[in-house]
């Protein structure tokens, strides 16, 4: 007996951004893994209830799903999508110990390229000095880091971290959590062979688990611009972690502020 194939969101989303006229897809699932809502943005080229039967019909032909249209709402828009930020680059880290306390800061930088620009985000915590306990501060860093462009209440909080041996090589991977406006929550799995350093590796990981849900999760409206004063950036916090009964084994996060250069780590 065929096992039936489990069908991710991110199937779903890359197959109806693939329909004619569809620009961006998103979709929304309850915790039984069920569609709730369909989202699609697309131009002024084709009648939005032709576009809902495309859905209908692809998801039914492809994986058999059935979905009520009205579960699919379509905004349609008379120019081209503004071109999207471009995708979290690592910079650097920085990881510092206290033989006296057997404690260790952490701090990622990333940036990104934005209208000709590179705003830079800091994510810091402190972790145990372990090897465990450093790997899982480098990802909620990176994590923090990455929060600070997204519009509350989306973020990403770190589930475990783990390396392993593949084909001869040593690899890690990093198991996060999505946290969504309804309150559901997302586990995403990214994985990066560690070529020179595992501590670089960590965060190479952490960003490959992110980085697809990234292109359609909302962005804070001034996450991309690098002229904000600094009275207005230590506005700015970072989402608060679920609370500890929410997320047992989870260590509460300091809110951050964005960074805009001047507080970049040195090497």
């Amino acid at each position: 007996m065929s096992e039936k194939k489990t069908v991710s969101v991110r199937d779903i989303e890359s197959l109806l951004v693939c329909l004619p006229g569809i620009q961006k897809a998103r979709v929304v699932v309850n915790d039984w893994g069920a569609i709730e809502e369909i989202h699609i943005l697309t131009g002024l080229g084709r009648n939005p209830k032709q576009i809902v039967r495309d859905v209908q019909s692809a998801l039914k032909a492809q994986w058999d799903i059935t979905v009520d249209r009205r579960k699919v709402s379509v905004a349609q828009i008379q120019t081209s999508l503004p071109a999207s930020p471009g995708r979290l680059r690592y910079v650097g880290m920085e990881v510092r110990s206290d033989g006296r306390t057997g404690k260790s800061e952490i701090v990622v930088t990333l940036d990104r390229a934005v209208d000709g620009e590179s705003p830079v985000y800091v994510g810091k915590t402190v972790t145990d000095s372990s090897e465990v306990g450093t790997l899982l501060g480098i990802a909620r860093a990176t994590c923090m880091a990455v929060n600070l462009t997204l519009a509350p209440p989306n973020a990403f909080f770190v589930e475990d971290v783990a390396t392993f041996t593949i084909g001869q090589r040593d690899a890690i991977g990093v198991l996060l959590d999505l946290l969504t406006p309804r309150g559901n929550h997302e586990q995403l799995l990214g994985c990066s062979i560690v070529k020179r350093d595992l501590r670089e590796a960590c965060v190479r990981a952490t960003l490959n688990a992110m980085n697809r849900r990234l292109e359609v999760l909302p962005q804070r409206s001034d996450s991309g611009s690098s002229e904000s004063s600094q009275s207005e950036a230590t506005e700015g916090k970072a989402v608060a972690a679920p609370s500890p009964e929410d997320r047992p084994g989870q260590m509460q996060l300091p809110d951050l502020q964005p960074s805009h250069g001047d507080d970049v780590p040195e090497d």
